[in-house]
């Protein structure tokens, strides 16, 4: 190809150039067949000023070729390439963000990027590291050819961490589009949690409440059998209570360890999310065949609710009430009883009249009956 020289260029009309930029500079010459040939190949690394000029520049090196009788196969296979690269960050997006929790994006990003040993990792502050999808803390592995770590940071803190493949993520774009969709996950999570607490929306209920108050018996004992398994399980049975309180229309309060404390304004709301709960944790398959059971304690009463959250007696009583349970049960306070509205489809069994540690007079107590519950237990625990 003979190369042009300044004033033979400058004789060129702009329809012998493939692409001229704003400022008047006019690249890609296709005035002859060997300039064609040579725009072909240098296309991609011209800079174009919009999406709109590239593609007006390929249509005129493209009737060029044609014109010289050039089948650009290579060209062509070329711009698709390209096209696809292009594309792939906001469909990524797209699709990530239709996803609600890590667990799900976790699988939809090893199989979008095919990397099958991808990790999500989200930043604990509890525990001062990551912690994986299933909530077991994990160090971070060193970074190099064949492993490297991108992190996602919020308000100047650590949230989220992907372990991924040196063989992906390696496009600004792709990486873009992925923290994106990080992100999102992160932040559907984050004001879930807040709305589960009653933060978000601030709608904790006042005054005349009903609390469920569970814990899992015997987690010592669990927790020494299991070792690091525990944390799974914890993960688990939390997940089942929350989903039972939420589809009942309660209000988490307070999870800590192996509590959990919830709030309901009506207490048929109460009973039927602490009979969900029992029946889920009974159809659970929990590892090593360990028998992973809750108690459950239900109460009704007048409480106030302040800025350091809710002062009165009720919780206390309802979390004796609850210390009284085995696993697998679910006591009632006859306070709550007597607030049922739906008498009918609700059977109590009559337990008797209890004294209940720390509190100053008797209370009688009342065992759910309901079809994938227990129903035989030892007198309560008092």
């Amino acid at each position: 190809m003979a190369k042009l020289s300044a004033s033979q260029r400058k004789k060129l009309p702009n329809s012998a150039f493939a692409y001229v930029n704003p400022a008047g500079k006019r690249v890609l010459p296709i005035n002859d067949e060997s300039h064609v040939r040579n725009a072909l190949s240098r296309f991609n690394q011209v800079k174009f000023d919009s999406e709109e000029a590239r593609n007006q520049a390929r249509s005129r090196l493209l009737k060029a070729a044609k014109r010289y009788g050039i089948v650009p196969v290579g060209f062509i296979e070329g711009q698709l390439t390209k096209a696809q690269k292009r594309a792939a960050p906001g469909q990524l997006i797209i699709e990530l963000g239709r996803i609600e929790t890590s667990q799900q994006l976790e699988g939809e990003l090893r199989r979008t990027l095919k990397d099958e040993d991808l990790k999500l990792l989200r930043w604990a502050k509890a525990h001062g590291s990551y912690v994986d999808c299933d909530g077991e803390p994990t160090s971070l592995p060193s970074s190099g050819a064949k492993t490297k770590s991108t992190f996602l940071q919020g308000s100047g803190r650590p949230l989220m961490a992907i372990v991924h493949s040196g063989e992906v993520l390696q496009t600004p774009e792709m990486t873009e589009a992925v923290m994106a969709a990080v992100h999102l996950v992160a932040g559907k999570e984050m004001l879930e949690e807040l709305d589960e607490l009653g933060v978000a929306t601030g709608n904790l209920p006042d005054g005349e409440v009903t609390f469920l108050l569970t814990d899992i018996e015997g987690s010592t004992e669990l927790l020494t059998d299991l070792g690091k398994g525990y944390a799974k399980v914890l993960s688990d049975v939390r997940r089942l209570i929350r989903e039972a309180v939420l589809r009942s229309g309660g209000r988490q309060v307070e999870a800590r360890a192996d509590e959990y404390v919830a709030v309901f304004s009506h207490a048929d709301d109460a009973v039927a999310a602490a009979a969900e709960m029992q029946r889920s944790m009974r159809a659970m398959k929990w590892p090593r065949n360990a028998q992973i059971r809750i108690r459950v304690g239900v109460h009704s009463g007048e409480i106030m609710l302040t800025e350091a959250g809710y002062v009165g007696l009720t919780v206390h009583t309802a979390a004796r009430i609850m210390s009284a349970a085995h696993g697998g049960q679910v006591l009632i306070s006859n306070e709550t009883r007597k607030r049922l509205t739906s008498d009918g489809e609700v059977e109590l069994l009559d337990l008797g009249m209890f004294k209940l540690k720390g509190l100053s007079h008797r209370y009688k107590l009342l065992q759910l009956v309901a079809p994938g519950l227990d129903s035989q237990f030892a007198p309560p625990v008092t």
